[in-house]
């Protein structure tokens, strides 16, 4: 150390102080970031800087260890004057490691999967009025042009640092512009011969105009919509309900308990509801589904009724039998690896499946019956989680609409025949590998026995 020289001292100790300062003035500005979109509503870019945390706290780390060594170094040299700068920047350094850098990365998969379950693709109704303006193959794009779109909400504003040529804004928003267009056209030009009048749909939707069947003149449908069908992610609105601590990258329950799990349920919940909740079926046997699930032996299954008195909380109003579906999803997701989280979100198998809904209606399916599919989607949904293994594609629909249609003893339709059902259910079968699918199926269909309704 010796051989270190005046002007070497003096040069070490400003670069360690050009660190120090450098950090501080990061540190403040991302915790500043931070705290506005949280009071602010910002949800979008909240939740998409969470999915980085760990990286910028580890570089923060890794700038206070430099600045450390480099003041040891200059310490060393002779400095003596730096002893009170050592132990400052030494304890900024262990705090940054071990209060924020170390539960960053902790929780960086949560923070993943957090984002895919607010961001996933979201089911909304479209008012009667606007359901006809949506035709053609790939509608989206053409309807998103050139119209005059509403001040986005808080909750979807995005950083415009990377420009995307997905759509961001949501399609309730481009529609009912859309409308307020034509209607102005209409009303400059009343006699207008040339004009094509809105013709109302009464057919099975294109693919991806993301409606599910049926469509009906003067009827509400149901959409899902999402970067499927060139949408771009954001933050489902329900967000508005949720208690900020459960929003939080380390939440808690209003008991005291992990969070993680209420979060990412009350993510799915808020995107996946479609038009009539509170007409799920559901008659859940939650010993039996427990005992034959992926996730045996279910140790969070003791948090049952603190996980049912945040959801009670939240969806009471919609039904007892949708709070059951949203203790039961939490449990399962609570139980779950991170990464059989992330492989379930991103085969969106936390939606009714669309094609299937539009592929069973040009078969012929009743109204009747595609309302049942609808219903079970929440059954399927819990049987699916409860089964899943990564790469398994097939949400188990087709079986559990054939148990539940046999519990009631209604005749099978027609349709259940064909060769492409027949596949279906032979995939749904094969996907289950070892699983007991018949017995979680009865788990969730424990005391049906009564006919139908609609």
């Amino acid at each position: 150390m010796s051989k270190i020289t005046d002007a070497q001292r003096i040069q070490i100790f400003w670069t360690a102080a050009t660190i120090a300062v450098a950090v501080s003035l990061v540190h403040g500005a991302i915790t500043t970031l931070v705290e506005i979109c949280e009071s602010e509503g910002l949800w979008t870019v909240r939740f998409s800087l969470g999915r980085r945390e760990h990286i910028w706290w580890t570089a923060i780390a890794v700038a206070l260890v430099a600045s450390l060594g480099c003041m040891v170094l200059s310490f060393l040299a002779g400095n003596s004057n730096d002893s009170l700068g050592i132990i400052l920047l030494a304890s900024a350094s262990s705090l940054a490691v071990f209060r924020y850098a170390w539960p960053a990365w902790r929780n960086r998969h949560y923070c993943s999967n957090r984002w895919a379950a607010w961001t996933g693709p979201s089911r909304t109704g479209i008012d009667a009025t606007l359901v006809p303006l949506i035709e053609g193959n790939d509608p989206w794009p053409i309807l998103s042009k050139d119209v005059p779109i509403m001040k986005q909400h808080p909750v979807e504003i995005r950083l415009p640092i990377f420009k995307s040529n997905l759509i961001a804004d949501d399609p309730t928003d481009i529609l009912k512009a859309k409308k307020r267009l034509i209607d102005s056209e209409s009303e400059k030009q009343p006699d207008e011969k040339s004009k094509t009048p809105i013709k109302p749909l009464n057919r099975v939707p294109d693919d991806k105009t993301g409606l599910y069947a049926p469509i009906h003149a003067g009827k509400s449908a149901s959409l899902l919509w999402g970067s499927h069908i060139g949408f771009s992610p954001r933050v489902s609105r329900g967000v508005l309900a949720v208690p900020q601590r459960l929003l939080q990258s380390s939440p808690l329950t209003s008991s005291g308990h992990n969070g993680q799990p209420v979060c990412l349920a009350h993510g799915i919940l808020g995107r996946n509801k479609g038009l009539e909740p509170h007409t799920f079926i559901l008659s859940l046997n939650p010993f039996r589904l427990e005992e034959k699930c992926v996730q045996w032996p279910r140790p969070s299954k003791v948090l049952r009724t603190y996980y049912r008195e945040e959801m009670n909380a939240a969806y009471g109003g919609v039904g007892a039998t949708f709070v059951a579906a949203a203790t039961e999803l939490a449990l399962l997701l609570a139980d779950s690896s991170h990464s059989l989280i992330e492989d379930w979100l991103n085969l969106r198998m936390e939606h009714q499946d669309h094609a299937l809904n539009n592929q069973l209606a040009r078969l012929g399916a009743s109204d009747e019956e595609l309302k049942v599919l609808y219903r079970l989607s929440y059954a399927a949904m819990l049987v699916s989680l409860s089964a899943h293994r990564k790469g398994r594609k097939w949400r188990p629909e087709m079986k559990l609409f054939t148990a539940y249609w046999r519990k009631c003893g209604g005749e099978m339709p027609a349709w259940i025949d064909t060769t492409v059902v027949a596949e279906r259910i032979g995939r749904e079968e094969s996907g289950a590998g070892d699983t007991d699918l018949d017995a979680l199926i009865e788990a969730v269909l424990y005391e049906i026995d009564t006919p139908r309704s609609v």
